[in-house]
């Protein structure tokens, strides 16, 4: 299976970075932005989305923050918001 994650960043004044990423091939297409510590390696932010995308199929599982969550729910998402095409 051919997959692929394309990523671009962006250097934020606080010294963080805003990573843009978009998947192809890993059972769905997703895009979506992570906000990285400057210290944060490549593999370490694959690694992240990987997670993410994999965890996405299984729904009942995967919660995201959002602003129209009615309820709290316990949220590991970290700092990452990602989407199905």
């Amino acid at each position: 299976m051919d997959s692929r994650i394309r990523l671009r960043s962006k250097r934020l004044k606080s010294g963080k970075f805003q990573v843009n990423f978009s998947t192809t091939g890993l059972g769905q297409e997703c895009y979506g932005y992570l906000l990285a510590e400057a210290k944060t390696s490549v593999s370490d932010i694959i690694r992240k989305i990987n997670k993410h995308v994999f965890a996405m199929q299984d729904a009942d599982r995967y919660y995201q923050r959002n602003l129209f969550s009615l309820c709290k729910k316990e949220v590991n998402s970290g700092k990452i918001l990602i989407f199905k095409r």
